[in-house]
């Protein structure tokens, strides 16, 4: 199990503040198989790819494929109803699994300023209940410190609420946290 990548999204615009995929991967849909090499035109050749890519690229720092997951995965956690009645700390803002695609996992973690989307590389059976459970408050932890990491950004009184988040502060610390998680 390894996370792919992480999405922060506001909950009052419903925009992604920060998006970032953690491993490197080439799949022939999202890739850029088929394309004209000599004209730089996508396999309809409608639009130039190097732009394309170039123009995504300074944006996120996130792959196609989980950019789409995570936006998939952010669309049902907004369909989901998240509030558990009688819960507290970081099981009251654990939503769990949200949907599966492929050999990936999204889970969904919500507060009160932000939603917490992550996609997570799954090779653990549907039938294994336990290690499920283990994986399950990893991730809750995971995802708290994380949030704890938007929210100390959010302290630096220059920061923006609804705009992308561009601390290196806060960059440095999702990175060191999912370097640890993927450790595991």
């Amino acid at each position: 199990m390894s996370l792919a990548a992480i999405a922060v999204v506001s909950r009052r615009s419903g925009k992604p503040l920060y998006m970032r995929s953690f491993v490197e991967s080439s799949d022939l849909l999202f890739g850029q198989y088929g394309q004209n090499e000599t004209v730089g035109a996508d396999f309809f050749g409608d639009i130039l790819v190097e732009e394309s890519l170039a123009q995504k690229s300074s944006e996120w720092s996130c792959e196609e494929k989980y950019e789409f997951m995570l936006h998939a995965a952010s669309d049902r956690l907004d369909e989901m109803k998240w509030k558990k009645p009688g819960a507290v700390g970081a099981d009251a803002c654990w939503v769990g699994l949200l949907c599966s695609m492929d050999s990936f996992n999204a889970y969904g973690y919500v507060t009160t300023n932000a939603n917490y989307v992550v996609i997570v590389e799954d090779g653990i059976a549907p039938d294994n209940v336990q290690l499920q459970k283990s994986r399950d408050v990893e991730l809750k932890t995971l995802i708290s410190y994380i949030h704890r990491a938007y929210t100390e950004s959010l302290l630096n009184p220059f920061s923006d609420i609804n705009a992308k988040i561009t601390s290196e502060r806060f960059t440095t610390s999702v990175k060191s946290l999912v370097a640890g998680f993927n450790q595991i």
